[in-house]
């Protein structure tokens, strides 16, 4: 057996190769033909209440919407759809008549915002700089409730955190629903100047039934998977100006928490009462280029993130981004690798951001402080988070040029220090389509890192450098995805302010898929049949990992998903040191870790059987390593979830994960977490929820004598009003408590209880 082994060297000169040298004019042109529209103009403002009786919709553009993409292969539309459009150089105006022969079926719900993406919807997406590399995306539900998102076709990624401050209405009629949409101008980028201008638009319904239907005003190649790549021009919007627009959103935030010494019994509550003041700055300085600004800012999450199972997982978990700060503009700092992760990021004081676009240049670079340090250590067999209790600033600065359309080039660098510690990455990413359906992703990174004693496992400061380097290859037709995959990250390579969790390792991976399409008449719209290889080593070459993996999937009625995966995977467990810490370290895999076994088999399915019910189940069986006595278990999972719309105000989630780990013909431990969340929308701007979290644990002890306790109860409550004017004009008041369990109480018992208000106001002035 030939084993292959990539230099350092080696690496640079195969991403350099491939990031310069590949000429740019080789690439295929889009030969799809792109129908124009031409958006009138009009001198007169819309009242958007749902009602289309303005006079301003006489004279717009009316667009037919009779195109089925997906699931189907541009068929005709079971439905009539038309879309009017016009704009007034401050608003552009969409509305959408939606017309459907059993308007009882409409699937439409009351909701906060991006919470009803699965009811019945119109939108559409907008490029405005007809670069197709970012585009808008808008839609709305029959009542009104907005759905916004970014989508980066670089790395394929949708932000629906981004929140835009637009207005819309819905109205259920006896013949379907209608939508009225405005948008300012001043919440897009675009190439201001006095011509007119050509942006790209797709008009696009969703239409859930017994299959959910997109519906579109174009058609789409299958053998082309960048859709935004194929999204038609509209020219107009001579008169469209982005203002020099400023919102200041000042915020207040009070709250009384109280906490308790829940293992000493005569501990009294000790109370906290604390208001805060904080200033949002958002300042359009021109239609390309925004600064946001934040100032004292209240960053906690006003709603807990949701659940996760944590034993036995050797690497850190990942969570979701909400804050507004960080979430705007994020894309302009996506990478191959996920480089900024600003939930790293706990308490800032302050932090600026700049980001725009200029012709083929898009930018964007901020800076903040933390008043503490969370960074995770990473290694190839898990990782671990670290506190510094000292103050430090951190930054990214990330440049794309956009050579055409099918060529993009980049650099990228963030910065994480205090006084005695730094990090600093930076490095080149490029992505090049050779054609509509193949495509090659590249990055190479530098990081540079000065650890501090309390970082360093000597106990000793320490200055190191190494490498990071991703080949991602893609071919993506209407019948086969083929991927394959390279990347190797140093053992000494750190990204403090990302999501890197391993380091230490090379990984190859292949992954082909092959698809099979029903009809508009079969009982089956879809099946997937796919294999995948993977294989991991140290920078040594000691083996970490291998496992093939072969799965299938089938899209049937009443919305209903069916996937089967089978998985064998050779894996090697810790390190002697990690199991004993008595023992010296030695980060060898070879002799100083066992290997183990892996076979598991993942079933998924889930139906939505009525348009107010939805479920959905996962189990998982098969063995799985016991990573802290270093062995191999009998692994059972189950998850399990309902989705309940009782009526278009009120709705129940009920989740329920359930896992259990047997080694040694004995129980190791048994997790299981709950989920409960009520809410009551009154309408589309107030609501009312109930959120619960329980997670119990139990550990057994004879079995497992690395666990502490047998018992490791926790019970997270949560009650919270909200009134949203927008995005940014919002009203909170919540009570949060949190109760905990082990060995020494004999039940829950209530250590922390809040009361909490916050107020913030987006003023343009």
């Amino acid at each position: 057996m030939v084993k292959l082994k990539f230099s350092i060297r080696g690496l640079f000169a195969v991403a350099t190769a491939c990031i310069l040298f590949i000429k740019p004019t080789h690439a295929q042109e889009n030969t799809i033909q792109l129908a124009q529209l031409n958006i009138p103009h009009v001198d007169l403002k819309l009242t958007i209440d749902g009602e289309l009786d303005d006079l301003v919709w006489q004279q717009a553009l009316d667009v037919p919407m009779n195109i089925v993409n997906s699931p189907w292969n541009n068929k005709p539309s079971p439905v009539s759809t038309t879309a009017k459009i016009v704009e007034n150089g401050e608003f552009l105006y969409i509305a959408f008549i939606a017309q459907d022969p059993n308007p009882e079926l409409i699937q439409g719900f009351l909701g906060d915002r991006d919470t009803r993406w699965f009811d019945d919807l119109v939108g559409f997406k907008l490029d405005t700089y007809n670069n197709r590399r970012l585009n808008y995306e808008f839609f709305v539900n029959p009542y009104g409730v907005q759905h916004d998102a970014i989508f980066n076709e670089m790395t394929i990624n949708k932000d629906a955190a981004w929140d835009g401050i637009w207005h819309s209405a819905g109205k259920i009629t006896e013949n379907g629903y209608q939508v009225e949409i405005a948008i300012p101008y001043h919440i897009l980028n675009f190439n201001d100047n006095d011509d007119i201008k050509t942006w790209a638009i797709e008009l696009v319904r969703i239409y859930p039934r017994d299959t959910s239907l997109r519906i579109s005003h174009i058609e789409l190649d299958r053998n082309n998977p960048c859709w935004l790549c194929q999204t038609p021009e509209a020219t107009g919007f001579k008169s469209a100006k982005a203002s020099k627009n400023i919102m200041l959103t000042p915020t207040l935030v009070a709250s009384r928490s109280e906490d308790r010494d829940i293992f000493t019994p005569t501990s009294d509550w000790e109370a906290d009462n604390d208001i805060d003041a904080g200033l949002d700055l958002r300042w359009g300085i021109n239609a390309n280029t925004l600064l946001n600004v934040t100032l004292n800012p209240d960053f906690s999450n006003i709603e807990s993130d949701s659940g996760q199972l944590s034993v036995n997982k050797t690497f850190s978990l990942f969570y979701d981004e909400k804050r507004q700060f960080f979430v705007e503009n994020s894309e302009y700092f996506s990478s191959n690798f996920d480089l900024v992760y600003t939930r790293n990021i706990a308490d800032p004081e302050y932090g600026a951001k700049l980001t725009g676009t200029e012709g083929k240049h898009t930018y964007g670079a901020f800076m903040t402080n933390d008043t503490q340090t969370n960074i995770i250590l990473p290694g190839n067999t898990g990782s671990r988070l670290i506190s510094l209790r000292e103050e430090s600033e951190s930054g990214a600065l990330k440049y794309r040029y956009d050579v055409n359309e099918d060529f993009s080039v980049g650099v990228i660098s963030t910065i994480r220090q205090t006084d005695n510690y730094h990090n600093f990455v930076s490095g080149i990413d490029s992505k090049y389509r050779f054609s509509d359906s193949t495509s090659l992703k590249a990055q190479v990174l530098m990081a540079d890192t000065k650890d501090s004693p309390q970082l360093s496992a000597s106990g000793q400061e320490q200055n190191f450098t190494d490498h990071a380097f991703k080949l991602d290859f893609k071919h993506d037709s209407e019948y086969w995805e083929v991927t394959a995959e390279h990347q190797e990250i140093g053992a000494k390579f750190r990204a403090d302010l990302g999501f890197m969790p391993r380091a230490d390792y090379q990984k190859s991976k292949v992954l082909v898929n092959r698809l099979v399409y029903g009809e508009p008449e079969s009982a089956w719209q879809k099946m997937t049949f796919a294999g995948q290889w993977q294989i991991l080593h140290n920078e040594n070459g000691e083996l970490l990992e291998r496992s093939v993996a072969t799965s299938f999937n089938i899209d049937g009625p009443m919305l209903s998903v069916f996937d089967i995966l089978l998985v064998a995977a050779d894996k090697v467990g810790l390190r002697r040191h990690e199991l004993n810490f008595d023992l010296p370290i030695d980060n060898s895999i070879d002799g100083n870790t066992d290997r183990f076994q892996e076979n598991q088999a993942i079933i998924y399915a889930s139906i939505q059987p009525t348009a107010q019910i939805f479920t959905d189940i996962e189990l998982t069986v098969g063995d799985k390593i016991d990573y802290e006595n270093n062995r191999l278990g009998d692994y059972t999972a189950v998850y399990g979830s309902i989705n309940y719309n009782v009526n278009k105000h009120l709705q129940f989630e009920l989740a329920h994960t359930y896992s259990d780990l047997k080694a040694d013909n004995a129980n190791v431990f048994t997790e299981n977490l709950t989920e409960l969340r009520i809410s009551y929308q009154f309408n589309v701007n107030s609501y009312l929820k109930f959120n619960m979290v329980y997670t119990d644990i139990d550990f057994n002890l004879d079995n497992n004598p690395s666990a502490y306790t047998a018992k490791d109860n926790n019970l997270s409550t949560q009650l919270i009003y909200a009134y949203k004017i927008n995005p940014q004009t919002v009203f909170y008041l919540g009570y949060s408590d949190n109760s905990y369990q082990d060995d020494r109480l004999k039940s829950l018992t209530r250590e922390q209880r809040t009361v909490y208000s916050k107020i913030s106001y987006a003023w343009l002035p």
